[in-house]
Order: C-alpha cells, then sequence, then structure tokens
C-alpha cells in the first residue's frame, strides 16, 4: 500500500510525463509483444487514466466534456473542416506549375456521393487517439509551456508514436517509407500547432481542435491526394500508393500557414489561462 500511495503520487507530481510513458506503453502493446502496429486509440485510454488520477472524477468528466463541446461559432467548423482541402488544392496547384501533372481525383470523379458516409467512417477508425493528445496532455502543456513548444513537444511525440505503422506492412506510413519518418514528424508539429490554435480558440474543444481537425486532415489528404476509393475500402483492397511529391508540398503549405499563424498571434495561438484548465 505504501508503494502504490508513493507511486500515485509521482504520477500525479508528474501528470505529463506519466501520460506520455503510459500513452507509448499502451499504444505499443501489439508491437512489443510480438505483433505489429499499435493501438490507435492508447493516448485516448491514458489520458483517461491521467485525468482520473490527477482530478479525480471531476477531472475525468471535463475530459469528456471537452469532447462533446461543439457550442462554438460556425466559422470555426468551417475552418476545422475545410483548412485542411484548402493545404491539398493549393499543394495540388504548386505541383501542377512544376509538373503540369494533375491527380486523377478518382473518388471524385466515381463516388463523390459517398464523401459523408467516408468521413463518418474515417472519423469512427482515425482520430480516436484526440482524447490523450489534445484532452489532456495540450491543456496540461500549456500550463508550463508557451503554446509553441506545446506543439512541438506534443507532434515529436505524435510522430514517433507512429513508428510501429512504419514497420507495419500494407499501412500508409510503411507504403511511406521509414526514411520518411523525420519529414512525418515535422509534419505532426504542424498539425499539433494548427489543432492548438483551433483547441484554443474553441475554448478548448477537443471535438474540433482534436477529432475533426484530424479527421479532416485524413479526409482530404486521402480523397484529393490519392486514388482511394470508397468501394476500394469496403472491400478490404490495399490502400493506394501515396504520391509523396504531393504530401510533401502540402507538409510545406500547412508549415507556411502555422508559422503566419504563430507570428499573427505573437506565439500565443489564442490561448488563454481563463478559458480552460
Amino acid at each position: 500500500m505504501k508503494f502504490l500511495k508513493s507511486f500515485l503520487n509521482l504520477v500525479k507530481k508528474y501528470p505529463i510525463i506519466s501520460f506520455f510513458i503510459l500513452t507509448f506503453l499502451i499504444s505499443w502493446i501489439p508491437w512489443y509483444t510480438g505483433g505489429s502496429g499499435f493501438l490507435v486509440i492508447g493516448p485516448s485510454i491514458a489520458g483517461l487514466i491521467m485525468a482520473f488520477l490527477v482530478g479525480g472524477k471531476r477531472g475525468f468528466q471535463n475530459l469528456l466534456k471537452s469532447a462533446i463541446h461543439w457550442k462554438v461559432n460556425i466559422t470555426w467548423y468551417a475552418i476545422t473542416l475545410l483548412l485542411p482541402a484548402l493545404f491539398c488544392l493549393i499543394a495540388i496547384a504548386i505541383n501542377f506549375l512544376l509538373t503540369k501533372k494533375l491527380p486523377n481525383f478518382t473518388f471524385f470523379k466515381k463516388e463523390w456521393y459517398f464523401a459523408p458516409l467516408l468521413f463518418f467512417l474515417m472519423f469512427i477508425d482515425g482520430p480516436l487517439e484526440e482524447l490523450g493528445w489534445r484532452g489532456f496532455a495540450t491543456p496540461k502543456l500549456q500550463q508550463k509551456l508557451s503554446p509553441l513548444l506545446t506543439g512541438v513537444v506534443i507532434g515529436i511525440s505524435w510522430g514517433i508514436w507512429h513508428l510501429p505503422e512504419f514497420l507495419r506492412h500494407g499501412s500508409p506510413q510503411y507504403m511511406m517509407g521509414l526514411g520518411f519518418l523525420p519529414l512525418f514528424t515535422i509534419s505532426e508539429i504542424t498539425n499539433s500547432i494548427l489543432m492548438l490554435w483551433i483547441f484554443n480558440k474553441t475554448k478548448g474543444s477537443t471535438l474540433l481542435g482534436g477529432f475533426l481537425f484530424h479527421n479532416s486532415l485524413n479526409f482530404w489528404d486521402n480523397v484529393l491526394l490519392t486514388e482511394l476509393t470508397f468501394s476500394g475500402l469496403i472491400k478490404g483492397e490495399a490502400l493506394p500508393q501515396p504520391d509523396m511529391r504531393l504530401f510533401i508540398l502540402e507538409g510545406v503549405v500547412a508549415t507556411f500557414v502555422a508559422i503566419i499563424l504563430l507570428i499573427a498571434t505573437k506565439g500565443k495561438l489564442g490561448y488563454n489561462t481563463n478559458e480552460y484548465s
């Protein structure tokens, strides 16, 4: 009992470090036990555990409330859902100027009417980790670090967290190649900064600044930059090989926007210490 009490006191004293350790321990279970890949929901499980250990029942409930915090100005829904599309379209335009080539836009030519359903299916599978990264870690880190450093720390952790997927045959990251991990991590830093801005401006909405924006990134990347089709996904066909030039260009565009936001907000990214804990 004494050991357990000391352990809990240590966890409460260092909640951020404890969250990251727990996230990797839970998420990488399939990988380090002889399998492959990771548990996407691992960070959220870690976040819920830490929220309860640090804040008790109230902390646990507040974390869940952030996931359904939807009462925000409709402008932020538009930004959350469409900004990633703008990144992709600008990248496509730049690529066209350089190569005179355009993607085939297979999904929108053949199955555009499946867009809402595809977005929903990606939502229930893709951004499941956001209750941890954005819901728990973001507000805790912003109490200790600047918004920029918060985005960098979460982005680096988020990128490295994907390592097992770079080694799992058939995953999007595997098709990119392990050598792409550093660039992938940089893109996750950029995404973390953008998500942090939305999270702060929506008063701590993990729904918009986490789940929806993350899902929008996945959705637009796939339907605009790859040959993904809804029918192929349902049939369990192999994911299409990504056009790395387009993905890199999209990352450059997103990073440019993130830098503009940092300059425009003087590094605060909408952070207000009085809006959420």
